[in-house]
């Protein structure tokens, strides 16, 4: 089973990549390329991504006084870990570089060729996710090296290093990669813990991925209109009003107006809680597909495209002049 892991993450990643570039029109495809190379480029990008990682390796070695439940502890922490950097990337990135091109002129020069406007904005949504994804990627490898050490360290103070793996697994590695000295096989078998403890958390990475989605979405249509700072500020009112908004609903009963506001937000804005699994996931419980995890994916996907179609109609009244 830990083979499926690698085959899983590998063709989930080439399967976005192909459908998110291969399969669109070149123009679009040209200002998604350009909109991906200028965020990985970002300073930013990657101090995010090494802060949060080195946070992440950190964290293996930090007591939670959590009375034996430390692993779950730190298993929705590092989802946590994943999460903040995206959203960042998502909301500043998706804010500057459209505001920039259009404030700038750069994007009359853009549209003076035979480019549209819907080619350029949905080419921007379409880079800064993948660079997102990217970050993702990245990022999840950090996790699932650092759940493995936490695990293996927590086994081994408690003397029982055996209940790592199924012994009867661990057998058939051996005798598959037979060929092969014990210390590759060792680090093979090392390798496979690895994507499985990444496999175990999957749905809570789709989920933040989802959540960046929405977000990019959000903050490239209000790109075509607003400037950078009131941009980011609305943003981030968003973000956080989208996952405080049930429990304002749930904790407003008593008071009528407060309770319609709350379930006014609940409306306009994306339940984002709804993607709060990491307490599911670290608890070892599953997270079940079918049910959740799919309506979950299209509920981010038709956000995405109601905000991009927003974001669209915005743009065409635009004087770029």
């Amino acid at each position: 089973m830990l083979w499926v892991t690698t085959s899983t993450l590998t063709g989930l990643a080439a399967l976005l990549v192909y459908l998110s570039l291969g399969v669109m029109p070149g123009k679009m495809l040209t200002v998604a390329q350009a909109a991906f190379r200028e965020t990985i480029r970002q300073p930013l990008y990657w101090v995010l991504i090494v802060f949060f990682a080195l946070l992440m390796i950190l964290s293996v070695f930090l007591p939670y006084f959590t009375f034996g439940e430390d692993l779950k502890m730190m298993k929705e922490l590092q989802l946590d870990a994943i999460l903040a950097p995206i959203i960042i990337v998502a909301i500043f990135t998706s804010a500057l570089s459209v505001a920039e091109e259009i404030e700038g002129r750069t994007a009359v020069t853009l549209l003076s060729k035979p480019i549209s406007r819907r080619h350029f904005l949905l080419g921007k949504f379409t880079g800064i996710f993948l660079a997102c994804v990217l970050m993702t990627l990245v990022l999840s490898l950090v996790l699932g090296l650092t759940v493995h050490m936490r695990t293996e360290w927590e086994m081994a103070l408690e003397a029982d290093r055996e209940k790592l793996a199924d012994p009867a697994e661990v057998q058939a590695l051996q005798n598959t990669l037979s060929f092969l000295p014990p210390d590759v096989v060792a680090a093979v078998r090392a390798v496979l813990m690895v994507f499985a403890e990444i496999q175990a958390l999957l749905p809570g990475i789709v989920f933040e991925l989802c959540q960046a989605m929405i977000m990019t979405a959000v903050a490239t249509a209000l790109a075509t209109r607003l400037t950078v700072v009131v941009n980011i500020v609305i943003c981030l009112v968003w973000f956080f009003a989208s996952r405080l908004g049930p429990i304002l609903v749930a904790q407003a009963q008593e008071n009528p107006l407060v309770k319609f506001v709350a379930q006014v937000f609940g409306v306009l804005l994306p339940g984002l809680n709804y993607y709060d699994v990491g307490m599911v996931l670290a608890s070892g419980r599953e997270v079940p597909v079918l049910e959740y995890v799919l309506p979950g994916i299209s509920h981010a996907v038709i956000y995405t495209v109601m905000a991009l179609l927003i974001g669209l109609i915005l743009f065409e009244d635009r004087d770029l002049a």
